[in-house]
């Protein structure tokens, strides 16, 4: 694995975004194993926050090919 991918997959572990998507998904899944959710919640759940995670970083992404700023 080169460097610039590397550092890629480190920046993805340091996204505040990444981690509310990965809590929501380990919630989701958990209420599920304690009879909370039915299945098909679970999967609305999971379905709704990696779009909602998609929907962040395509705005970051859009918002740093903005010439002259610097997001991260």
């Amino acid at each position: 694995m080169n460097t610039e991918t590397y550092n890629k997959f480190l920046s993805i572990f340091k996204s505040r975004k990444f981690w509310a998507c990965f809590l929501a998904v380990l919630t989701a899944v958990g209420a599920y194993l304690y009879g909370d959710l039915d299945l098909w919640e679970m999967v609305q759940a999971v379905v709704a926050a990696a779009a909602a995670y998609s929907t962040g970083v395509a705005i970051e992404d859009a918002g740093s090919n903005i010439s002259g700023t610097n997001l991260l």
